[in-house]
């Protein structure tokens, strides 16, 4: 194996042997391996960025056609993402192959748990992953993409936590220059001729710290009474599924209190998702979770299903922005509107 959890590297630039060009030998500035993962014995980050929540588009297929760059099928995840790009320079004896590198990766994500969902070489991704597909920051797309050869890529998963792993040599030398904002050491650097990048993303999806605020039955009477309608956050689905998550059972129970304090009220249940997807498909989605929620409201706490209206209004009622974490957030909710 040549995976490595801790890579001890002296000096931080290499001279290459055809030029005075300097080449990282360090990991860049302020960088670090994602906690408990493994790296290729010997690479270092030159690149690496992270957000909060983002999305990223797996690739799980082949080619949509032959002479196509797009995928066939692509799965896209959701949550805290964060991105590191290493480089082997692999200029010595003992070259180290694409396959050999992804083989090692492959193993070593599975020796802490992580489970396969699909991988491919050369002929089934092209320029790997076309950058449409993905929401974290590319920083240096064509590294990448422009002069790179022997691609292959695998994405894997280990309970909500999602990895997907792009690896190519290089065909020719590329430069980073000083002048480039996102160049860590701020002077020109090369990634030379036939060494070998590897771009490893991760998307963790499990729930983050709820930061919404969970209304009491009386506020959300109180609500009703004034405006007509009541906005609420606390009722969790996975992402892009209608299953109601366990924590949502103490929203559910003050929703139903509610219910049950004012028996002659009348409600639509209304679903609203942010706008990430296609309108269509988000208001099937959001139609789907209201029905959730009413059949919760019936089934366990013994509401009158014909006192509840289930309705998906996806993102057409927005409250806020949502070209922002915090707006997409706040415009996922359910609604209880009088009628």
């Amino acid at each position: 194996m040549k995976l490595h959890h801790l890579i001890t590297l002296v000096g931080i630039f290499a001279t290459t042997a055809t030029a005075q060009k300097v080449a990282p030998t360090q990991d860049a500035p302020n960088t670090k391996d994602y906690p408990g993962m493994p790296r290729y014995e010997g690479s270092t980050i030159v690149l690496q960025s992270s957000q909060k929540y983002g999305e990223l588009g797996l690739q799980i297929g082949g080619l949509s056609s032959p002479g196509s760059t797009d995928p066939k099928e692509v799965r896209k995840v959701e949550g805290r993402t964060h991105r590191s790009t290493y480089l082997l320079l692999n200029l010595t004896a003992g070259k180290r192959s694409t396959l050999e590198i992804a083989r090692n990766y492959e193993q070593a994500f599975k020796e802490v748990g992580f489970t396969s969902i699909w991988s491919g070489g050369q002929s089934e991704i092209r320029n790997g992953p076309p950058k449409q597909y993905y929401g974290i920051p590319e920083l240096d797309h064509q590294m990448l993409t422009t002069g790179v050869k022997d691609r292959r890529y695998f994405c894997m998963e280990k309970g909500g936590l999602y990895a997907a792993i792009f690896i190519a040599a290089r065909s020719w030398e590329h430069v980073m220059i000083a002048k480039s904002e996102v160049n860590p050491w701020k002077q020109d650097v090369t990634i030379p001729q036939e060494s070998v990048l590897i771009q490893v993303d991760y998307v963790d999806t499990r729930p983050m710290e709820e930061k919404m605020v969970h209304l009491s039955a009386a506020e959300m009477q109180k609500s009703i009474s004034s405006s007509g309608k009541v906005a609420i956050y606390g009722i969790l689905f996975d992402f892009n599924k209608a299953d109601i998550k366990p924590e949502s059972a103490s929203t559910l129970t003050e929703m139903a209190s509610l219910l049950k304090a004012e028996p002659n009220l009348k409600v639509l249940v209304v679903g609203h998702t942010d706008n990430v997807g296609t309108f269509e498909f988000n208001e099937d989605l959001s139609k789907r979770r209201a029905k959730a929620v009413v059949a919760e409201l019936a089934s366990k706490y013994g509401i009158d299903a014909a006192r509840l209206t289930p309705l998906g209004a996806a993102f057409m009622a927005p409250v806020t922005t949502n070209s922002t974490e915090e707006g997409r957030a706040l415009n996922r909710r359910v609604e209880l509107v009088a009628r």
